[in-house]
C-alpha cells in the first residue's frame, strides 16, 4: 500500500487528506506518512466492527446439561486428589526377621564374594610377580655364564691364566655350572681350593718336633733378645689412694 500512496501526487494526497478532515499541510513524505496512519486506524476499527457483528453461538438443552454434570465431577475429583497423595506418601511396613536375616545372608554372601574375588586378583598378581622375578634372574645368570665362557675362551685362546673370584665361584655353583669351569672335583674344597689332606700322628708329632728344634736354635742364636720385656712401671704412682703423686708441688694450705 506504501508504493501505491508513494506513486500518488501531492495533489492526490492533499485530496485524500482532506476528504477524512486531516491537515493537508507539509511535504510529500509527511503527507504519505499522514495518510498512511489514517488508513491504518480505518482498517482496526473495521475489524473491531466485524466482531461486533458475530453472533452468540446457543446451546442446546441436552448440552447444557451434560457441562452441569462435568462442572459438579470436578470439585469431586478435586477433593479426592489430596486422599490419593497421602496413601502414597504412607511409610513402607518394617521387614519381619526373616526378610532381615534374608538381607544380611545376601550382604555377607556378596562381601564374600568382593573378598574371595580381591583375594584371586592378588594370588594371580603375586605368581606373575614371582614369575617374572624368576625369569628375569634366570636371564641374569644366563648373561653370567656366557660372560665367563667368552673370559675362559679369550684365556685359553692366548694362552693367559683365568682365575675366579670367590664370589663368582659361588655364583658358578648356585646357578649349577661347576662342570663347565671345573670346580665339581670332590677334592676341591668349599671355596673351589684343594681340600687339606688330614694328617696322622706319626705327622703331627714330627711336625711338633720340628716347631720345638726351631724354636731352641732361635733362642741360642739370639739369646736374650727374646726374653719378654718387664712390665713398664707408672712414672707417676700414688703412694696411696687419693694421695698426692711424687713429684707434684704440695697444696698449699691457706692460713
Amino acid at each position: 500500500m506504501r508504493r501505491v500512496i508513494g506513486d500518488a501526487s501531492t495533489q492526490e494526497l492533499r485530496d485524500e487528506l482532506e476528504k477524512r478532515g486531516l491537515d493537508t499541510s507539509g511535504l510529500k513524505g509527511q503527507l504519505v506518512e499522514r495518510l498512511e496512519e489514517a488508513l491504518a486506524g480505518e482498517g482496526a476499527g473495521e475489524g473491531e466492527d466485524e466482531l461486533e457483528d458475530v453472533p452468540d453461538v446457543e446451546v442446546s438443552a441436552a448440552d447444557a446439561a451434560k457441562l452441569a454434570e462435568l462442572e459438579k465431577k470436578e470439585p469431586a475429583a478435586e477433593a479426592k486428589t489430596p486422599a490419593g497423595a497421602a496413601k502414597k506418601d504412607l511409610p513402607k511396613p518394617k521387614p519381619t526377621e526373616a526378610e532381615r536375616k534374608k538381607a544380611q545372608a545376601e550382604r555377607k554372601a556378596e562381601q564374600e564374594k568382593i573378598r574371595a574375588e580381591k583375594k584371586a586378583a592378588y594370588e594371580k598378581a603375586e605368581a606373575e610377580r614371582k614369575a617374572a622375578a624368576e625369569k628375569a634372574k634366570k636371564e641374569a645368570d644366563e648373561a653370567f655364564v656366557k660372560d665367563l665362557e667368552r673370559r675362559k675362551e679369550r684365556a685359553e685362546r692366548f694362552k693367559l691364566p683365568f682365575a675366579l673370584s670367590e664370589q663368582e665361584k659361588t655364583r658358578i655353583r648356585n646357578v649349577g655350572a661347576e662342570k663347565k669351569f671345573g670346580l665339581d672335583n670332590a677334592e676341591n674344597g668349599a671355596n673351589g681350593t684343594a681340600a687339606p689332606k688330614k694328617k696322622t700322628a706319626e705327622e703331627k708329632a714330627k711336625d711338633k718336633a720340628d716347631f720345638e728344634a726351631k724354636l731352641k736354635a732361635r733362642a741360642e742364636r739370639f739369646g736374650d733378645a727374646l726374653k719378654p720385656l718387664p712390665k713398664p712401671t707408672p712414672m707417676f704412682a700414688p703412694k696411696r689412694p687419693g694421695g698426692p703423686l711424687p713429684g707434684a708441688p704440695a697444696p698449699k694450705v691457706a692460713k
